[in-house]
């Protein structure tokens, strides 16, 4: 995958959110981060259903190599928050994501610690977890407002951001059939996703999280909208020029990720005005970028970068809220570490992963 360079910082916002701030900036937030994902995933899964997986027995490569990409590093960051919570369980009295467990053990019942356990290792249907609130049998209820509730789902995941992975993956199962579609029904899709979006959040009161960014049917319109970008992509006449118009695009959108908290917009209309921004610059970057092996290089971090993060968080969030003098430091060291943390799963893990899915693909 390319585009490296921007799906890297996109990631990079997503750690600030979860954390504190970086070079004294608070970057674009991570509702704004993760639908421009949605936008890019949209038009690589576009890219790749009309060019690479077609044919008999496509779509299931297609899934696979979803899963072999996803899956074995999710893992491998699922059983280290695992190892991290009975650990600060046992030695310091600070369960972490075990907290909740713990804390509630006498009034979950199997089926429900079953329910979670199931959620946390299969992916799928964790952001349904964000719509949950347990009321006080500890059994999970369906809710619309669940940050009106103090004991919520999303708290018995061990990887929390990787509801996200949940929602990319429902968008996975259907693009094959929306994808290759003519321009004017992924249009029409677009638009009817947009207008329910809208009308929900205006007319409905919808404008609260869960629903600002985890409800699938409302973000369908932004995966659409990468697919339609890629139409774009298959138009522009190839052209050395262009490569200034991709890398000036490119920088635009950098420094508007970084400095989004200083543009003087309502929030709804800065983050639309940004959607509308990536749209239009995601054919000319791929364009220019796709051929770069560095930028390919930098962009496999960071789904490792975005995975694996929140471990840091939870590890150093009491100390640093503990000392708000050093409260400034919390963002550098979360981001720091959590490089450390990707570069050590690309050389080990996904080396591997990967060298194994080429051999299996090629035999």
């Amino acid at each position: 995958m390319h585009m490296g360079i921007l799906r890297t910082i996109l990631a990079l916002a997503v750690i600030v959110y979860h954390s504190y701030v970086f070079l004294g900036l608070r970057m674009c937030g991570g509702q704004v981060a993760v639908e421009a994902f949605y936008i890019i995933s949209g038009f690589y899964m576009a890219l790749i259903l009309n060019e690479k997986y077609i044919g008999e027995g496509s779509y299931k490569k297609f899934i696979l190599s979803r899963f072999y990409r996803i899956f074995p590093v999710y893992w491998f960051i699922l059983l280290s928050a695992f190892l991290l919570s009975l650990v600060g369980y046992l030695m310091f009295n600070h369960p972490h994501y075990l907290a909740r467990y713990i804390f509630n053990k006498e009034c979950l019942s199997f089926f429900t610690i079953l329910y979670f356990a199931l959620e946390n290792i299969i992916v799928l249907g964790q952001d349904i977890c964000y719509f949950l609130r347990l009321d006080e049998f500890c059994n999970p209820l369906f809710t619309y407002k669940t940050l009106s509730y103090s004991h919520t789902g999303y708290q018995y995941l061990f990887v929390p951001q990787a509801w996200s992975i949940s929602v990319e993956f429902m968008f996975y199962i259907i693009a094959p059939f929306l994808v290759t579609k003519q321009v004017k029904w992924q249009l029409g899709i677009v638009i009817l996703g947009l207008f329910i979006k809208y009308y929900f959040a205006n007319f409905h009161y919808l404008s609260f999280d869960p629903w600002t960014y985890r409800f699938f049917p409302f973000e369908l319109s932004f995966f659409m909208a990468g697919s339609l970008a890629y139409k774009i992509y298959k138009i522009i006449p190839t052209n050395k020029n262009l490569s200034y118009v991709g890398y000036g695009l490119l920088s635009i959108c950098i420094l508007v990720v970084f400095l989004f908290e200083y543009i003087h917009l309502k929030d709804q209309v800065k983050a639309s005005l940004f959607y509308c921004l990536i749209f239009i610059s995601i054919p000319f970057i791929f364009l220019v970028f796709k051929h770069k092996p560095w930028d390919r290089i930098i962009g496999e971090y960071s789904f490792s970068l975005y995975i694996s993060h929140h471990l840091i968080v939870s590890l150093f969030r009491n100390y640093f809220f503990a000392h708000p003098s050093y409260l400034y430091l919390y963002g550098y060291v979360v981001v720091f570490l959590s490089l450390i943390i990707a570069w050590m799963l690309q050389i080990t893990l996904i080396k591997v992963i990967e060298f194994k899915r080429q051999k299996i693909w090629l035999t």
